[in-house]
């Protein structure tokens, strides 16, 4: 289980990966697996990508905490390139998000079913702020109207990132998670190496859902 502890600081210095803040909170390190070919959605990725190895990033660190009033989770894994934008159509962002189950036992690995959705908080190498999605399975990604925040620094060849949003807001219970202090919900993480061509379905993640509770004190 990952436990979210509780941290008096101002949002600004939780978003700053590089914040002395962070060394004070436990990480744990997560593998991560490619995402099968044969599960995307359309003839046309499947082919496009068959042969070709998904999943470049093996691992990433995670760290969490709240403030009370909204979740920092912080990822940090290594990358040998830094990818902030694409080109010609074989280079893509690197990018990251961080996954809840809404409700039920919505499965990871499809992105929820039409019963049990999924939440995403993304973060992308081309973009400031980061989005909230929600899913009810591979290729049913939509947006969420809410706001996620994100802080990105690349320190060597690694890239730390941290991403944050409200425990609760208008969507939570509908397409979007809703957190409270002293409760349990579970957690799961997905990385895009660009400068391997990954992008939307083609990605690293974790296979499995991890307990995650936010402590109340």
């Amino acid at each position: 289980m990952i436990v979210a502890k509780l941290v008096k600081e101002d949002a600004k210095t939780l978003l700053d990966p590089a914040s002395a803040v962070w060394t004070g909170v436990a990480g744990s390190p997560l593998a991560l697996v490619g995402t099968p070919t044969g599960t995307q959605p359309t003839p046309y990725t499947r082919t496009s990508w068959k042969g070709k190895p998904t999943g470049a990033v093996k691992q990433v660190s995670v760290r969490t905490c709240h403030d009370g009033s909204s979740l920092f989770v912080r990822l940090e894994w290594q990358d040998s390139t830094e990818n902030r934008e694409t080109i010609e159509g074989d280079v893509f962002p690197d990018g990251a998000a961080v996954l809840f189950p809404i409700s039920g036992d919505a499965p990871i690995n499809t992105m929820g079913n039409e019963r049990e959705w999924v939440n995403a908080w993304q973060w992308r190498g081309d973009a400031q702020q980061g989005r909230s999605v929600h899913a009810k399975g591979l290729g049913t990604t939509e947006a969420n109207r809410e706001t996620v925040d994100a802080g990105a620094v690349r320190t060597g060849d690694r890239w730390q990132v941290v991403i944050s949003r409200a425990l609760k807001t208008e969507l939570s219970g509908e397409t979007s998670v809703g957190l409270s202090p002293g409760a349990a919900t579970r957690i799961g993480v997905a990385v895009w190496e660009g400068g391997a061509g990954e992008r939307a379905g083609f990605k690293g993640f974790t296979e499995e859902w991890i307990d995650l509770r936010l402590a109340d004190a």
